[in-house]
């Protein structure tokens, strides 16, 4: 009987293990990259925005947070989604226009403000307060990019650019924040622009060092909830309890009726 229950119990352990393993989602923790940019300063340059005006980086800013993301419009890759998966992360946060702005920049130097505007028109962004979409000179270009390790690489082939997808929080010139689009990124910009609006955001996992985590923000609703890693973490107590119910309770029981 004593044999039954301990094999009973360790393939509760290893289930209970297993299932811990695969179910935990992978953590989308800030990488070397994006830590590595955290702090840079970048360069005011001059802008022409979709509806005429020119002005620079600092005063489309105007004294708020901005968050940067780059496109161009013949993009026949990822540019799109990501546009919409920004437009779709600072619907959902809210906030935006009195809290803080958006600018999408066209890094194609053959892009015009025309072009431009009809990408925000495509998107329905023309006329949301607190996105703007701009081109620059290719210098100009060239040295925000450089800023912020963002490269950009013609295909003679596809007649596309080769490029990754990034979205930078700045705040008074300097980088505060930086996500590269990857699955289940969707959850890090949104904690990106809650911490632009002032939400306190109580965790952020390390780079590439918290596989699992004990709590988890929830930048939606503000809220922390337990994680795969706080199971982990009590478990060891829970199995020695439950072995000790199981080898030793009996034992006593039977004692019991023989006295």
């Amino acid at each position: 009987m004593r044999r039954r229950r301990v094999r009973l119990l360790a393939a509760s352990v290893l289930a209970l293990a297993v299932a811990a393993h695969a179910s935990a989602a992978p953590a989308v923790g800030v990488s070397r990259f994006e830590s590595h940019l955290s702090g840079r300063s970048v360069p005011d340059i001059a802008l022409r925005l979709a509806d005429g005006r020119s002005m620079r980086l600092s005063e489309l800013a105007a004294g708020k947070p901005l968050l940067v993301t780059f496109f161009y419009r013949r993009c026949t890759g990822v540019c799109v989604p990501l546009l919409e998966w920004v437009r779709e992360s600072a619907r959902g946060v809210g906030g935006l226009g009195t809290d803080y702005r958006v600018l999408a920049l066209s890094f194609d130097d053959a892009d015009t403000v025309a072009d431009v505007r009809a990408q925000a028109a495509a998107l329905g962004l023309l006329e949301t307060a607190g996105w703007s979409f701009a081109i620059a000179e290719r210098d100009a270009v060239a040295r925000i990019a450089g800023a912020l390790d963002f490269w950009y690489q013609p295909d003679p082939v596809t007649r596309q650019y080769d490029h990754p997808a990034l979205v930078v929080a700045l705040d008074g010139g300097r980088v505060v924040d930086a996500l590269l689009v990857s699955p289940g990124g969707s959850q890090r910009l949104r904690g990106m622009v809650s911490a632009l609006r002032g939400t306190f955001i109580p965790t952020y996992p390390l780079p590439q060092q918290t596989p699992l985590r004990c709590l988890s923000f929830d930048p939606v609703t503000g809220a922390m909830r337990m994680d795969w890693g706080m199971l982990l973490l009590v478990f060891p107590a829970l199995a020695a309890a439950a072995a000790v119910s199981l080898l030793f309770v009996p034992a006593a029981r039977r004692r019991r009726q023989f006295c």
